[in-house]
Formats: structure tokens, C-alpha cells, sequence
């Protein structure tokens, strides 16, 4: 039974599936993403307050194209509380010279790798 027979609800936009994947994408991307910064916050506690909102930024970039590019096995065996304060903050380096167009996406992932390669459980 209809509460209110005379009530016309607005359609939805169609949404192409295409678009929805990609967006279901991006969630998953910046979930696993801001995860990973909470845990790297959590571990760095104090030494935490020194990242800057840039830092932020550049650390979230080389970690977003990490995320795209890596198996999600290889990402999940990845242990960010293992970092050190110093690897955060090559990491943030390196982020800063992608952000710069100082230095290549394949470069930079193939260090932020090696990084978090010794990190792996």
C-alpha cells in the first residue's frame, strides 16, 4: 500500500557501470590509502606532528600510485607501523619530487617499493 499515491519521486540519473567501477575503485584506492597514513601516524606518534599538510600530500601521492599499481596481496603484506620516522620522510621526499616533476613515476614506485619491501611481512 502507497502512503502517498499522488507523490512523483524523481528518477534517478542512470549511472553507466563504467562509472561506478571506477569510482568503486577510487574508494577502495583512498580507503587503503588513508589507512595506510593512520597506521604510519599512530606508529610515528609524536614525531607525527612535524608532517606538514604538503608532506601529507606528497606521502598520500607516491602511496596512491603505489596502491594503482601493486598487487593487492604484495599491498596488504606491506607493514607501514615498520617504518622508521627516516623512511616516512623519504618517502615524503620522493613524494615532493613527484609533485615537482623532479623525478619519474617508475622511479619514484621502484624506491617507495624498496622501502616498503623491507617492510613486508
Amino acid at each position: 500500500m502507497l502512503l502517498y499515491p499522488d507523490v512523483v519521486l524523481p528518477c534517478m540519473p542512470e549511472v553507466p557501470r563504467d562509472e561506478i567501477g571506477r569510482r568503486v575503485f577510487q574508494l577502495k584506492q583512498q580507503r587503503s590509502v588513508e589507512q595506510a597514513i593512520a597506521i604510519i601516524r599512530t606508529t610515528l606518534g609524536e614525531k607525527w606532528m612535524s608532517v606538514t599538510e604538503e608532506d601529507l600530500s606528497a606521502l598520500r601521492l607516491v602511496l596512491e600510485e603505489l596502491w594503482i599499481q601493486t598487487d593487492r596481496t604484495k599491498w596488504k603484506n606491506y607493514s607501514f607501523s615498520r617504518l622508521t620516522f627516516n623512511d616516512v620522510q623519504l618517502m615524503i621526499r620522493i613524494g615532493h619530487s613527484r609533485m615537482r616533476d623532479m623525478m619519474s613515476k617508475k622511479e619514484a614506485l621502484q624506491q617507495i617499493n624498496q622501502i616498503l619491501g623491507s617492510t613486508a611481512t
